[in-house]
């Protein structure tokens, strides 16, 4: 990419979460993790530029410092800006990245982000993720103790005990979970079962739930 090339995608950004308010959406996420051109800029492997924005760590970080901060110009304050990104490639060299991680998150919160989505670059070609139930949940916890940001976690993290058990022990403060959503339309419904919810069908919007509720009581069957 050329620097003209680097500016007009921070002005897509900027365009885009404009029309993102003006279509009526009240949270915004940039996109920095997965391999993605915000997670190459980040990443050692990828980014093998010999100018402002490669090389060392701060010429590593640049692009993602100066997306935040030409988005947080024109999002409003009020409404919330995340951002998920790439804490660890499961690479051999977890700790060194998670110092860079959590050195740059520093700057993305004193440049104004509410909350970091914490997930893997995926960046790395020799990863090896140990997939396990909540298993970036350590990481997570590590990136909101040391940061002072708040974090949100998803990755494996859908069984109702580990994601009650991560809010419940400050290790991260909201649980992402998106795929179990989209394979359950009734997952929230059925975690508020689990968790012992005195009205579970109150986890669901009110006019669904005012319905739910009848329909329960009246049938006394499940759903």
């Amino acid at each position: 990419m050329s620097l003209s090339d680097i500016d007009r995608v921070k002005s897509d950004f900027i365009a885009s979460a404009r029309r993102a308010l003006e279509a009526g959406f009240e949270w915004l996420e940039l996109h920095f993790a997965h391999g993605y051109l915000a997670s190459s800029f980040f990443s050692a492997y990828a980014n093998q530029r010999t100018d402002a924005y490669g090389g060392d760590q701060a010429g590593r970080n640049r692009f993602l410092i100066e997306t935040l901060a030409a988005v947080r110009d024109v999002w409003p304050e009020n409404l919330p800006l995340t951002a998920r990104f790439g804490i660890v490639e499961f690479d051999g060299h977890d700790e060194e990245m998670l110092c860079q991680s959590i050195d740059l998150v520093k700057q993305f919160k004193d440049g104004g982000l509410d909350l970091l989505s914490t997930s893997m670059g995926f960046s790395a070609p020799v990863g090896k993720v140990p997939w396990a139930p909540a298993f970036l949940v350590p990481f997570a916890s590590r990136i909101r103790s040391e940061t002072g940001i708040a974090v949100g976690s998803a990755w494996l993290l859908d069984a109702p005990a580990d994601a009650e058990k991560a809010i419940a022990e400050n290790e991260v403060d909201v649980v992402m979970m998106a795929r179990a959503m989209l394979a359950n339309p009734h997952y929230p419904y059925q975690l508020a079962i689990v968790l012992g919810e005195e009205k579970p069908a109150w986890a669901l919007p009110a006019p669904y739930a005012h319905w739910l509720t009848r329909y329960r009581s009246n049938s006394n069957g499940a759903l």
